[in-house]
C-alpha cells in the first residue's frame, strides 16, 4: 500500500509538471524542440529523432519520443518543418501529437541573421487510471478521473545568430487550449557560442533558462568539446535536477549519434538509475546552400 501511495503521489506531481513539457539534455543539438525560429539557422534538410527514458528503473517513469524534419524552401529565406511527439507518464498518462513550424529570417549584416518562427498543432491527451492495478478504486477519487482531450497549441520564437553564436527567446507552447483549461506559457531563453581551440578542438558553451508561471526558474549550464570534428564530449548542470553527461559521435559528415546520461541530484536519486537520452541526426545538403555537416552548434 505504501508503494501504491508513493506512485500515486508521483503521478500527481508529474501531471502538474506536464505543463512544462518534456525536458531534453541534448537541446543544443536539436533546438527546434524549444524554439521554432531555429530551422532558419540550418541550410540543410535536418532529420532528427530523440528517445528519452526518464528515471530508469522507476515504475511509471516518463518516456518521450520525438521525430522532427525541417528544411529551407528552395533558395529563399523561408524554412518549414514538422515535429511529432509522444509522452508517456506514470503508466496512465499519454500525450501524442505534432505541429508544423514556419520560420523566416532577415540579414542584419554580412554574418548575422535574425529569424522569427511560429509553430502550431494538435495533440491527444489521455489519462487512463484503469491501467494501474491496485486494491484501491482510484475512480472513486475525482483527482484520478479518466480524461481524453484534444489539445491545440501555438508557439513562437526569435533567434539572433551567426556562424559563431546564437541567442534565442521562445515560447514553444505559448498557448495550449484543451476543453477545460488554458495552460501557463512555457518560456525559454537559450544561447550558445563556438570557440575554436587550434585545429583539433572546438569549445561550445551553451545556456538554457526555462520559466513557467508558478514554478521556479530552471537553468541548464552546458559545455561541449568537439574533438577533431569526430567526437563531442560534454557536461551540463541542470538546477534543482541533475548533472548530465553527453557524448556525440560523427559517424559521417552528415550522420551523428548522440547520447546523454542524467545523474539526479534530487531526493528521487535513490529510487532510480538516472535518465537516458538517445539522438540520431541526419543532415542532407541542398543545391545552392552552404553545408557545414553536423558540426554546427
Amino acid at each position: 500500500m505504501k508503494k501504491l501511495i508513493f506512485i500515486c503521489l508521483q503521478i500527481i506531481s508529474l501531471h502538474g509538471f506536464t505543463q512544462q513539457k518534456a525536458i531534453f539534455s541534448q537541446y543544443m543539438f536539436n533546438p527546434v524542440l524549444i524554439n521554432p525560429a531555429y530551422p532558419a539557422v540550418d541550410e540543410s534538410i535536418n532529420i532528427t529523432t530523440v528517445v528519452r527514458q526518464q528515471w530508469q528503473g522507476f515504475a511509471g517513469a516518463p518516456n518521450t519520443q520525438t521525430f522532427s524534419v525541417h528544411s529551407p524552401l528552395g533558395r529563399s529565406n523561408t524554412f518549414i518543418g514538422i515535429t511529432a511527439f509522444r509522452d508517456h507518464i506514470g503508466e496512465a498518462i499519454t500525450e501524442t501529437g505534432g505541429f508544423f513550424t514556419l520560420a523566416q529570417r532577415v540579414k542584419i549584416n554580412s554574418k548575422t541573421y535574425l529569424s522569427l518562427g511560429v509553430n502550431g498543432g494538435l495533440s491527444q491527451y489521455a489519462e487512463d487510471y484503469s491501467r494501474i492495478s491496485s486494491p484501491v478504486d482510484l475512480n472513486d477519487d475525482p483527482l484520478f478521473a479518466d480524461q481524453d482531450q484534444l489539445r491545440a497549441n501555438f508557439g513562437a520564437g526569435l533567434m539572433l545568430f551567426s556562424d559563431k553564436f546564437y541567442l534565442g527567446l521562445s515560447s514553444p507552447f505559448l498557448y495550449i487550449q484543451d476543453y477545460e483549461n488554458n495552460h501557463s506559457p512555457f518560456v525559454t531563453l537559450q544561447g550558445g557560442y563556438i570557440l575554436p581551440l587550434g585545429d583539433a578542438f572546438v569549445l561550445k558553451p551553451n545556456i538554457l533558462g526555462r520559466y513557467v508561471s508558478g514554478s521556479p526558474l530552471q537553468l541548464d549550464l552546458n559545455l561541449n568539446l568537439l574533438i577533431k570534428e569526430r567526437l563531442g564530449l560534454g557536461v551540463s548542470y541542470r538546477s534543482m535536477d541533475s548533472i548530465d553527461f553527453l557524448a556525440k559521435l560523427y559517424i559521417t559528415r552528415t550522420l551523428c549519434l548522440g547520447y546523454a546520461y542524467d545523474y539526479s541530484i534530487t531526493k528521487l536519486a535513490s529510487s532510480h538509475n538516472g535518465s537516458h537520452e538517445l539522438m540520431l541526426n541526419l543532415r542532407l545538403p541542398l543545391k545552392g546552400r552552404e553545408f557545414s555537416g553536423c558540426y554546427y552548434f
